[in-house]
């Protein structure tokens, strides 16, 4: 109803050699424009037909209604992207833990690892694995007790690339083995606005949503 309303008063202005172009870089009708064609319009109307009042008035409150809610929703994701934002940089700087077991390594060394042992362990392996889940390397740990633990993986025998891991502790008394949970830990270096925001965490873009936990590093190399 309201497109057909400013469609009657454009063709009005029209009509008087009145030309009136959109200000907007979508070429959509603003406010400003549709008041101009509203004032030509009323001003060049025929006198035995005029607009009906109460019609046209009910089609500028709809016009209306919908500006604000368009204006509306541009606030709220001005507002949810300036939050994100701060989120976001809130996180620079700061080792975090993920949802995730994948380590990036570089010249030897590897993303570190929160291990958390339900049991004291006499040894304990992290083992790399390639893209057919062969192990191709690992590192060894000794006399860890119950509780988390942060690893340092370092020294490491592997080319450098994304590894995913797998950990094998064993019991101190008897060797029984088990697999603890493990998830990597990495160091916030920036981040990526957007509908789908991302952190970058040693060169790589994660997802907030595989963030656990915020952590600060005291790393563990007893090998």
């Amino acid at each position: 109803m309201a497109n057909d309303t400013i469609s009657s008063i454009s063709g009005g202005a029209s009509a008087q050699g009145i030309s009136l172009t959109p200000t907007s870089q979508n070429e959509e009708i603003g406010k400003n424009e549709f008041l101009t064609l509203l004032v030509t319009q009323l001003k060049n109307q025929d006198p035995e037909a005029p607009m009906d009042s109460k019609e046209f008035a009910v089609q500028l409150a709809q016009f209306t209604q919908v500006e604000k809610l368009i204006s509306i929703d541009e606030q709220l994701k001005a507002q949810n992207e300036a939050s994100t934002m701060g989120s976001m940089a809130g996180y620079l700087g700061h080792h975090v833990v993920l949802n995730s077991q994948d380590v990036v390594v570089r010249d030897g060394k590897g993303s570190a690892l929160q291990v958390d042992l339900p049991q004291d362990a006499g040894a304990l392996k992290v083992q790399f694995l390639n893209s057919q889940g062969t192990v191709i390397g690992e590192k060894e740990f000794s006399d860890l007790s119950s509780g988390k633990h942060t690893l340092s993986l370092d020294g490491l025998g592997v080319p450098d690339g994304s590894y995913a891991t797998q950990v094998v502790a064993s019991s101190p008394f008897g060797g029984a083995t088990f697999s603890p949970r493990a998830s990597t830990i990495g160091l916030v270096s920036g981040f990526i606005p957007g509908l789908n925001p991302m952190l970058i965490i040693d060169g790589k873009e994660v997802s907030m949503t595989d963030v656990r936990e915020v952590t600060t590093v005291a790393s563990e190399g007893n090998a």
